[in-house]
């Protein structure tokens, strides 16, 4: 059996109506079946018999003809403000061949006066009874002017009945349209959070120094801008689902080992279908879902987690924006890092390069000219025999001895130190924010634990070879010269020493 949504479909194709002619037709269909009910009834009373009910059934026909009106018009909404103007037309004709019958014609009038001010205003309203009244008088002037006060109190209570029923089907009709634009507003402002949500999102990708920082402060303006959600996202290694990588929550109550839990469920949630998957059953209260990143990661496996009394298409729609949002973030923001490193890492040893190492000498530079006290120092390091290595060995031979050294001097540093390549057999540490004593701390922890140790390293035709570690240092701060010359007095320091211990090895 076809719906009536199912026959129009058939009827005009994929052209949906307005909504206005959709809200009118049931009203419309009652009216004109009501009055047919009324017209037959005054024919039957009177004995007219069929000349007053043929030309009733033109009145059925007319809420068919109007739909198909508005249906295939262009414009269905003005299409349908022209079929209630042709309504109070219709209707005045049709109360003048009533003879005026009172109670139908104030109740026939005030319905199509009622209906165009509620659709169109007051002066739509004017046209309307205009009409009403050039159609009830134009009648008349054809057919003779009566008036008939009274027929029955069983056609009384008819028409009554029916005027009461029609004016509830308006106000149930005009109750149906706003709850529809509340829903429809409430919809635009949820998508308007949704839109500001998104912005945010992008512009915390663009601030965010490291991935930590990025899922933390977007999970923190998702949560400000949804305070009526909690959220969390976990990053886990794709070919170790059970090591979650990253993890950051904004507006849930999650402890280590709740995150911990939660991570292992996680982790054998990774072959399911649905794109959004609840992680606990609850009879009553707040529900955990999950929504996956799938595949929009490279490296990780993401999972967005919302905390959210019921999961609705509304919200649904919302993750899925959410997630590819931050998984892109996530996956530029990763680019972006590994590129970063990329331009200002050394390839060979993985430390800092010299021109990473430069700029930030220039920013201890400058703050120690905008705040004297603020001074820096700087340690110069050698490998001594680098070139006899490189000679007669091979440049493999060099190169591991090089990487053998920036792995001890790793060791030594602390997270605040930088540490970079500055040349071919030259290192340099950087120490922000600290004196001489700093350079001295290393130099002697230097001194100590690699300088004569030994290392082996493996020749280009296969061969084990162990070699002594040889050192050469030069240390200087801000407290002994102006800032700009601290690198070349370090560097001054380190060449005095390494001379230094080559005559002690040419007198030994």
């Amino acid at each position: 059996m076809l719906t009536f949504k199912a026959l129009s479909h058939k009827l005009f194709g994929a052209r949906r109506p307005h909504r206005l002619a959709l809200a009118t037709l049931p009203p419309r269909a009652f009216a004109f079946f009501h009055t047919f009910g009324l017209t037959v009834w005054i024919a039957l009373v009177e004995r007219s018999g069929w000349s007053l009910i043929l030309p009733g059934l033109l009145l059925l026909l007319w809420p068919a003809i109007a739909y198909l009106h508005a249906a295939q018009a262009q414009d269905s909404k003005r299409a349908e403000f022209k079929n209630l103007l042709f309504d109070s037309l219709l209707f005045g004709v049709w109360c003048s061949v009533l003879d005026f019958y009172v109670l139908a014609t104030l109740s026939i009038a005030l319905a199509c006066f009622m209906n165009n001010m509620v659709v169109a205003g007051p002066r739509r309203m004017l046209v309307s009874m205009a009409l009403f009244a050039g159609g009830a008088l134009g009648w008349s002037a054809l057919t003779g002017f009566e008036i008939r006060p009274y027929v029955s109190t069983g056609l009384d209570i008819y028409q009554g009945a029916g005027a009461v029923a029609y004016f509830l089907a308006i106000a149930y009709v005009m109750y149906g349209q706003n709850r529809q634009l509340g829903r429809s507003m409430r919809e635009i402002k949820f998508q308007n959070r949704v839109f500001h949500a998104l912005l945010e999102l992008g512009g915390v990708a663009n601030s965010a120094s490291n991935i930590h920082m990025l899922l933390d402060d977007s999970l923190k303006h998702l949560h400000a801008d949804f305070p009526e959600y909690g959220f969390a996202v976990f990053l886990q290694e794709r070919n170790r689902p059970e090591v979650t990588r990253y993890a950051a929550v904004a507006g849930l109550q999650l402890g280590a080992e709740d995150e911990r839990r939660l991570g292992g469920l996680l982790a054998k949630l990774h072959d399911r279908q649905e794109s959004v998957v609840k992680l606990r059953e609850k009879s009553v209260g707040e529900q955990l879902y999950a929504t996956s990143m799938a595949g929009r990661l490279s490296q990780y496996e993401g999972w967005l987690i919302v905390r959210a009394p019921k999961l609705d298409g509304r919200l649904e729609r919302m993750l899925t924006l959410f997630v590819d949002q931050l998984a892109a973030a996530t996956e530029n923001k990763l680019l972006h890092l590994a590129l970063k490193k990329t331009a200002e890492r050394d390839g060979l040893t993985g430390l800092y390069n010299r021109g990473f190492f430069e700029s930030a000498l220039q920013l201890s530079v400058q703050g120690k000219g905008q705040t004297p006290s603020l001074d820096f120092a700087v340690l110069m390091v050698d490998v001594d025999g680098l070139k006899v290595v490189n000679d007669r060995y091979g440049h493999v031979a060099g190169d591991q001895l090089i990487t053998t050294v920036a792995e001890r001097l790793q060791v030594h540093c602390r997270a605040s130190d930088i540490l970079a390549r500055y040349g071919g057999d030259e290192f340099v540490v950087l120490f922000p924010s600290a004196d001489l004593t700093a350079a001295n701390r290393l130099a002697s922890l230097i001194r100590t634990h690699i300088e004569g140790q030994r290392c082996s390293i493996t020749t280009a035709d296969g061969k084990r070879l162990t070699l002594e570690l040889r050192l050469s240092l030069g240390g200087a701060s801000s407290t002994e010269v102006p800032a700009q010359e601290v690198l070349t007095l370090a560097d001054e320091r380190m060449y005095d020493d390494k001379t230094r211990r080559r005559k002690q090895r040419a007198l030994s």
